[in-house]
């Protein structure tokens, strides 16, 4: 959604993941995607360790050389691979966005790498540091004694989600999910903050309110394999399905009955934003930022509470929230805007 007529769009990935419907989504647009590794690292030996930890800086410095990047925009934890070529790129601007609680990736106490380098990276290079909301952008101001953090939401293009025809039936019928199922949804990647453990006891219980109760999962990870063999062991063989690799999950959201997000923690979680903008019912927990429960329907729970009071949330229809902000807000069309001009130094505080 860039204005491509300004901007030259390069991704540079760590590896590259041919499965991943995003990847082939930007291949089919004509994005430019450079790996850094030409392997998947599939097989983590010792020299790919070496390779990870120790010559990531130096590729990556030889690729902005080949390709005159303007600008680079650093996601996750890799402020301290940038940090060591920081001599070498002062004339690109340098840019990062924090996804998670700052604590998560920029705390001195617990990432004093990425901490460090951060601090180098603002004072050597201006790092620009770009936040989900404004409760982030104060924690990092107050972190680094900087005051130009810009809050930049993670947009969603609200086109693709209200303009999925298909009724929910036609695509519970598609995917192979009982007409007549309660359903409760789950988009994320399948690892331990995501809490799909949490997850599958609200679903026991569900299952136990209501048979026809039926758990759909979105997402790829390392313990996919371990929430299936959990849920068989169960007896729920019938009542569940995940689905990996996806690029239609408006369509996908279709299916649902109510969307439970019971995450430990997250930036912001712009897959609640998604399931609110596609008018579902939401039940998350409170540990999510409120700036994401946009909806007098999204409910936010204690993970302390017992599944059996999340679901009661879950079937209630009358439980209701009072709503922080507008949705409306995180339309895509207008942030794209402001990274737009970030990356061209037009951008007005």
């Amino acid at each position: 959604m860039l204005d491509k007529k300004k901007i030259n769009n390069i991704i540079i990935v760590y590896r590259r993941n041919p499965n991943s419907a995003n990847e082939k989504k930007m291949v089919e647009q004509g994005v430019k995607i450079i790996p850094i590794y030409k392997s998947s690292l599939t097989m983590v030996t010792a020299l790919q360790k070496f390779n990870y930890w120790w010559l990531t800086p130096y590729r990556l410095k030889r690729i902005l050389k080949n390709e005159n990047i303007d600008v680079l925009h650093i996601h996750m934890a890799l402020l301290n691979k940038v940090a060591k070529i920081s001599k070498s790129i002062r004339n690109i601007k340098l840019f990062y966005t924090c996804h998670s609680i700052p604590e998560r990736y920029l705390s001195p106490s617990k990432m004093k790498k990425e901490y460090r380098a951060a601090k180098k990276l603002i004072q050597n290079n201006n790092l620009r540091i770009i936040s989900l909301h404004d409760d982030m952008k104060k924690e990092i101001d107050a972190l680094f004694n900087i005051k130009n953090t810009v809050v930049i939401k993670n947009g969603i293009d609200f086109k693709r989600f209200l303009s999925v025809k298909d009724d929910k039936l036609t695509v519970r019928s598609d995917i192979g999910i009982p007409l007549d199922s309660f359903v409760l949804g789950h988009v994320g990647r399948f690892n331990a903050i995501k809490n799909h453990q949490f997850l599958i006891s609200i679903f026991k219980e569900a299952y136990k309110k209501n048979p026809n109760a039926f758990l759909l999962m979105i997402g790829d990870g390392n313990l996919k394999s371990q929430i299936e063999t959990e849920l068989c062991k169960y007896g729920l063989n019938d009542h569940f399905l995940i689905l990996s690799h996806r690029a239609d999950i408006p369509r996908l959201l279709k299916a649902m009955d109510v969307f439970v997000f019971p995450s430990l923690a997250e930036g912001l979680g712009i897959a609640l934003i998604e399931a609110q903008v596609s008018g579902l019912k939401c039940v998350a927990s409170d540990t999510i930022p409120q700036e994401a429960f946009k909806t007098e329907s999204a409910i936010p729970m204690s993970l302390k509470k017992a599944p059996s009071e999340w679901c009661n949330a879950i079937f209630d229809n009358s439980v209701k929230h009072t709503p922080h902000g507008n949705i409306a807000d995180y339309d895509m069309n207008n942030e794209i805007k402001k990274l737009e001009m970030l990356y061209l130094g037009e951008y007005d505080d």
